[in-house]
């Protein structure tokens, strides 16, 4: 009893210590970007040849076309051109923003904000017939104009985003009173959006743990079950919590569901614990057993955990390792105090009392035909499976910043990616030339939408209006390098920093796409790559949104993989504990059945897998055995004592049905409460773990006893009395 209450209390001291040191994400999409050496090294040399990668876009709707908007908008670009935060501007209202004044005698290259026009409508005329203004800085109507801001350093989003907010507060008002609107996004306001999102979701915990204690106390009607529910869960999150912040890792969308896991699981230990007390069965009475069923359901469901991990996500391996140490935690918890309170209680009968359905043993046929709809409809869901991870779609479209990011995606495209191209010399005109079908290619694939923005464009107006004459063809492009070197004189370095670098090595074309997911991201990827490979260029795309949607479309790839892994590592698990290829192989089929059911649900209505979905797979497979494991090891263990297999799984499954049935229930109720979160990742982890639990459920009453008493040696009928 003394080293308990000594380890106990070293934990808690720990655990009290490291919660003090927690700390709540500044930047919620920062947790997404891969750390493997090459991303890490393409994104260092992108951000050391151009501006800083973290871009807001402020959108001016119904302003610039009269002359109080575009004064309005002359103002605050100007703010944010002083501000210390910002980097660098883009609009049609910057220093870099160079246009072309030409007539018969001569061309003449003005700031665009200089040039004179008779009115405003005049201006607003001019601004969308130069191409490379159109569809980039003013949209083809007229109505949108685009402020694009890029943050200098390395300031988290959370700051960026405030900093935008307060400067951009008085001219939201003036605009309005002007009949217009000033829409403020990017990808730093939607970071920041998301980590406010979380911290406010994150106290749905407290909620959480009520219901537990609730439930608890309605099915078991003993407060000792009551209070080491509490106790457990209390020990529990404070471990993790403490892990967190002795180890630095802050509270991000994946490790703040982490803590939501938690609280059902450690939840569900309890009534197997009281389940055990109830059969007069406790780790101290001198049955091994049980004390092997909590050690291996631990077991089993950290792997789930750890599976999860393998991703290039930090956030992700993050979540694997907090639910690693939270089952760690909640395993020692139960034997540290949770036996002993229960010990020796006057426990009552759980109060939801199941019948087994004895017609699987009876009449198996029956049973065979729903394993057969089970592995059917799995195989069928699968196929029609399709894996969609967005960047935004951790926000529902009610959430304002949400709502501006669609807005501002009309006028737009709705994401900015970066395409770094390596070239010998940047004033050639070939490598230049050479890009130009591919653009073509991207504009004929999407109609609508879609916008490249770089400095072709720019060279190719000059170009035109300089060999204007009509006696001479007039040239698209500068035809050898020196050409080129000379146009390019008339730009200053500013105007340049944005497409190409000081050592004239990197060429940058900003694709504006229409789309939000990581499905159609591998779709355009599939068509550069192709273009640049078959025409031996050396280039990919760089950027954070790029990173974000290849580890987030990974993601989903990965815990597959996990799920496979998993459950190669509990085979051999279970393998160790039954000795018996057949009864582990039963563990492992009747559990990830369920598991990929609850991904199959989503194939099959057509719901793209995303962050929230996809972790579930591997993590999914390691909870739902936890129940799985107690029944097997009951069933194993009244075999050995001389009952026939049917008998044992009938006994087996009359004894653990009330308590296995409860925790499915509580661990349901539990990830329901999701569903009053805002962020999207919470919500449909919920849908497809509470899939995924039921399913369970089902295979456990119903499949695994038919799988059971079809594998499972009788040692009666092997070794038969002769008399």
């Amino acid at each position: 009893m003394t080293i308990r209450l000594i380890i106990t209390g070293l934990i808690v001291a720990l655990s009290l210590f490291g919660a003090t040191q927690l700390k709540l994400s500044d930047d919620a999409a920062e947790a997404m970007l891969p750390t493997d050496p090459v991303s890490v090294a393409r994104y260092n040399d992108y951000l050391e040849k151009f501006p800083s990668d973290q871009g807001s876009l402020i959108v001016f709707e119904d302003l610039v076309c009269s002359d109080e908007g575009w004064q309005l908008f002359a103002r605050m670009e100007a703010e944010f051109e002083q501000h210390p935060l910002i980097d660098r501007t883009l609009a049609l209202a910057s220093r870099s923003s160079r246009y072309m004044v030409s007539t018969p005698d001569e061309l003449e290259l003005y700031r665009f904000s200089e040039v004179e026009f008779d009115s405003a409508s005049a201006r607003c005329e001019a601004a969308m017939d130069y191409a490379p203004f159109k569809n980039v800085l003013i949209s083809p109507n007229g109505r949108g104009a685009a402020l694009f801001l890029i943050a200098a350093g390395d300031d988290d989003a959370v700051t960026v985003s405030d900093a935008l907010r307060s400067v951009a507060a008085p001219y939201v008002e003036q605009a309005r009173a002007l009949g217009g609107r000033i829409i403020i996004t990017g990808e730093p306001i939607m970071s920041a959006e998301l980590s406010k999102v979380v911290a406010q979701d994150s106290n749905l915990v407290a909620v959480l743990l009520v219901l537990m204690l609730v439930l608890l106390a309605i099915t078991t009607r003993s407060w000792r079950a009551v209070l080491a529910t509490l106790l457990l869960n209390l020990f529990v999150l404070g471990a993790a919590y403490g892990f967190m912040g002795l180890v630095g890792l802050e509270l991000t969308p994946a490790t703040s569901l982490v803590v939501f896991l938690l609280v059902p699981l450690a939840s569900a230990f309890v009534v197997h614990t009281y389940g055990y007390v109830e059969r007069k069965e406790p780790p101290t009475s001198g049955a091994p057993f049980t004390r092997n069923a909590f050690l291996f359901a631990g077991i089993t469901t950290a792997i789930g955990f750890a599976c999860t991990g393998l991703t290039p996500a930090p956030d992700i391996q993050s979540l694997a390792l907090m639910g690693v140490v939270g089952i760690a935690a909640t395993t020692a918890g139960v034997f540290l105090f949770v036996f002993p309170i229960l010990k020796n209680s006057n426990v009552q009968p759980f109060l939801l009392q199941f019948a087994f359905p004895r017609i699987v043993l009876t009449r198996p046929l029956y049973g065979w035909i729903l394993f057969g709809a089970f592995v059917t409809f799995t195989a069928w869901g699968l196929y029609n499976i399709r894996i969609d991870y967005g960047p935004t779609d951790y926000l529902p479209d009610t959430n304002p910043a949400r709502a501006d990011f669609n807005a501002a995606g009309q006028y737009f495209g709705r994401m900015n990616l970066p395409l770094m191209v390596t070239v010998e010399n940047a004033e050639d005109p070939a490598p230049w030339e050479s890009l130009k079908p591919l653009i073509e290619k991207l504009y004929d694939h999407y109609p609508t939408g879609f916008q490249a923005s770089w400095f072709y464009d720019h060279m190719s107006e000059v170009t035109q209006r300089i060999t204007e004459d009509p006696e001479l063809p007039t040239l698209m492009f500068p035809e050898d390098a020196d050409s080129f070197a000379q146009l390019i004189l008339w730009f200053d370095p500013y105007d340049l920093e944005l497409f190409v670098d000081e050592a004239r090595e990197r060429l940058l074309i900003l694709f504006q796409v229409p789309y939000l997911g990581s499905h159609d991201y591998y779709e355009m990827k599939a068509i550069v790559t192709g273009y640049l490979e078959d025409n031996d260029i050396n280039g990919s795309f760089v950027g954070r949104v790029s990173s974000f949607f290849e580890t987030g479309h990974r993601i989903g790839i990965d815990n597959l993989k996990g799920l496979s892994i998993g459950a190669g590592l509990i085979f051999a698990l279970l393998y160790y504990l039954f000795r018996s290829v057949r009864l582990a192989a039963v563990g492992v089929i009747v559990n990830a059945l369920p598991v990929l059911m609850g991904l199959a649900v989503l194939g099959s209505l057509g719901i793209p897998v995303e962050m929230g979905s996809s972790v579930v797979a591997a993590m999914a497979f390691g909870i739902v055995l936890d129940d799985s494991t107690h029944l097997l090891i009951r069933i194993q263990q009244l075999v050995r004592s001389g009952y026939d297999p049917s008998t044992a799984v009938n006994r087996g499954i009359r004894e653990l049905l009330p308590p296995i049935i409860t925790t499915t229930g509580l661990i349901t109720a539990g990830f329901m409460v999701l569903y009053l979160a805002e962020a999207r990742l919470f919500t449909d982890f919920a849908t497809v773990i509470g899939v995924t639990m039921v399913s369970a459920l089902a295979t456990d009453v119903w499949i695994l006893p038919l799988l059971v008493r079809k594998f499972m040696p009788d040692p009666v009928a092997q070794n038969p009395v002769v008399d």
